[in-house]
């Protein structure tokens, strides 16, 4: 769905995550009393010497249509083919002079930013979405609402209630049900100067995700063993032995391990991923021991016989981290331990997913310190899912 942030780097209150842009409003009426809160939420918003230089203009196409109907026709007609639908239209207007002083208020347009987003979000909070709009002419619409000459006619606000994609004009409704994506934290934010990219902690996006998703929403969740790491261990003729499933996620493949007779390690650098997999193993009534623990920096002790990575290898694009994810491997496996590798496929050509693919050869390259003996294609999830490559490889004897 179009609220889905892509590539969430850090957990964020959820009325942050839920607010976005919709094109599609329901033919149904918001009440004045939630539009009051709205605007309420506005009027707190913080301003320079707290001169609030806002002002906001309410057009509702249920109880006051002939304006409604003034502002919606100032917009551009790309707005006005889905903004028709919205129940409420909201213009934002800034004041660029100080009331004390008279003096050029240069922060007006910031403030104005400030008490929209509070706005918004205190929309969201009620159940509503929002559009902001900048395209319109402004002329015209600061006449429409009567606006004095010297403000700044800054934005126009679509509210209502969000509806199906199908309710958007046809060449609007794929947008609806794309996933949100926005600049990496580096790009945007400095630590100290601006040659300096803020650094944000890759778990933290993990936990994000699994904090805003309800697991089985995820694309990567499987209910049960996946097929293909069921037959690599009859390949193997392994049914039993201590196993870690690395980046166990939700915990379907831990929790399926333990039922199939396994003694089962699950770690996941997300806490709440964790939590999910200790509850799912309660429900399913099965013992399974969780650390919420990261590959790279790994407090595990072993030996395992088998360890299964089921899409942590191919997030790491950088040596340093493949190095270490081999380091941590070596240490974990038992002296003839395996390692079930799993990850998207050099062939696999969706923008959606992990930063490296690869096929047996790359594996090889990049895990010297194993002996590959079995790999094959696969899919990740169902028969249509992403490409994939399993690989099953034997720690070296370097006695």
């Amino acid at each position: 769905m179009a609220q889905h942030r892509l590539n969430v780097q850090a957990p964020i209150e959820r009325l942050f995550a839920r607010r976005w842009s919709t094109r599609a409003f329901a033919d149904t009426p918001v009440e004045e009393d939630v539009i009051s809160s709205c605007l309420e939420a506005a009027r707190w918003a913080p301003s320079c010497y707290g001169e609030q230089p806002w002002r906001f203009v309410v057009a509702n196409r249920f109880t006051d249509r002939d304006n409604w109907q003034a502002v919606l026709h100032t917009l551009a007609e790309a707005n006005q083919a889905w903004a028709q639908a919205a129940p409420v239209l909201i213009v934002a207007v800034a004041l660029p002079y100080f009331t004390h002083n008279h003096q050029p208020n240069r922060w007006a347009a910031y403030d104005l930013g400030q008490a929209v987003i509070s706005l918004c979000l205190q929309a969201t909070a009620e159940g509503l979405a929002t559009h902001q709009m900048g395209g319109f002419d402004a002329d015209a619409l600061r006449q429409a609402v009567q606006a004095p000459a010297a403000s700044q006619v800054m934005s126009v606000i679509a509210l209502g209630y969000a509806t199906a994609a199908s309710a958007a004009p046809e060449s609007m409704q794929a947008a609806e049900v794309q996933p949100r994506s926005r600049k990496s934290l580096h790009e945007i934010a400095f630590q100290g100067q601006w040659a300096q990219p803020w650094q944000a902690a890759a778990a933290l996006g993990w936990e994000a995700r699994y904090q805003e998703s309800d697991a089985d929403s995820l694309p990567w969740f499987h209910d049960g063993l996946d097929d293909d790491i069921a037959e690599a261990l009859a390949r193997l003729e392994r049914n039993s032995g201590r196993v870690l499933d690395w980046g166990c996620g939700p915990g379907t493949q831990a929790v399926a391990l333990a039922q199939s007779g396994f003694d089962v390690v699950a770690s996941d650098v997300a806490a709440t991923a964790i939590e999910g997999a200790r509850q799912r193993a309660a429900k399913a009534g099965v013992n399974i021991e969780t650390y919420v623990d990261d590959v790279r920096n790994s407090r595990l002790s072993g030996p395992f016989d088998v360890i299964i990575d089921r899409g942590v290898f191919h997030c790491f694009p950088e040596e340093e981290d493949q190095q270490a994810y081999r380091q941590t491997a070596l240490r974990l496996l038992a002296d003839d331990g395996l390692l079930i590798l799993k990850c998207f496929h050099r062939d696999e050509t969706s923008e959606q997913g992990p930063p490296c693919r690869y096929d047996h050869q790359d594996i090889i390259r990049l895990l010297p310190e194993f002996e590959l003996l079995d790999s094959w294609s696969t899919r990740f999830g169902a028969a249509c899912g992403p490409l994939a490559q399993l690989c099953i490889l034997r720690k070296k004897d370097n006695s």
